[in-house]
């Protein structure tokens, strides 16, 4: 059994999935696994997206913590994503799917942003 603490959860074509998502360096890991114990890992990643601002001199500055946040919204997008481009099977014993980077396949455009501007 996976650990679940830290984890959360959401209900996808009747499965229920825990979810996690955690900063790193350079982008967002997703991990997403059933809650029943026998489907696959799903893992993924999506870049932080900031927005970038004049920071004098011709140099840009990163509005940091104005990166896109994961919510349920984008976890049941790449769900879906991973079962109808993947024919990944919640009820079924397999490998974990590494969908590696996600910006190009998953609508991102609309996810909730962390807005704190510093210096």
């Amino acid at each position: 059994m996976r650990n679940t603490k830290g984890s959360r959860l959401i209900s996808v074509f009747g499965t229920r999935y825990r979810w996690r998502a955690q900063g790193g360096d350079e982008s967002i890991y997703v991990g997403i696994w059933p809650e029943n114990g026998v489907g696959g890992y799903i893992g993924g990643r999506f870049g932080y997206h900031n927005t970038w601002l004049p920071g004098g001199e011709g140099v840009l500055k990163s509005a940091a913590r104005d990166h896109i946040i994961v919510t349920n919204r984008l976890v049941r997008r790449i769900i879906e994503h991973a079962i109808s481009k993947h024919g990944y099977d919640p009820d079924v014993k397999s490998k974990q799917l590494d969908l590696k980077a996600l910006d190009d396949v998953i609508k991102w455009d609309d996810a909730i942003r962390g807005f704190h501007l510093h210096d």
